[in-house]
């Protein structure tokens, strides 16, 4: 079954992306968006919440989804599960 990593600390980027398996997705939210710059997985669905790198300075690659809140709120309605990094 899917699950959603929702990782908003950098400091746990380590644990999550090791945690993950294909068919899952991570978002980065809050402080986390900083860690988007190391992911490097396969298989797995790659977000960002938009609103968050714009007010931490973060120009966001353009492999990521860029989500809004709305987009977000998707997206947890979209896995059965999920797990927050922090």
């Amino acid at each position: 079954m899917p699950v959603l990593h929702l990782l908003s600390n950098p400091q746990a980027a380590a644990s999550c992306l090791t945690a993950v398996a294909p068919g899952d997705a991570i978002l980065f939210i809050g402080d986390g968006v900083f860690s988007c710059l190391d992911a490097d997985v396969s298989e797995v669905r790659l977000g960002l919440l938009h609103e968050d790198a714009l007010s931490r300075g973060l120009t966001p690659p353009t492999t990521l989804e860029l989500l809004t809140y709305r987009d977000f709120v998707d997206w947890v309605v979209d896995y059965p599960r999920s797990v927050t990094w922090r």
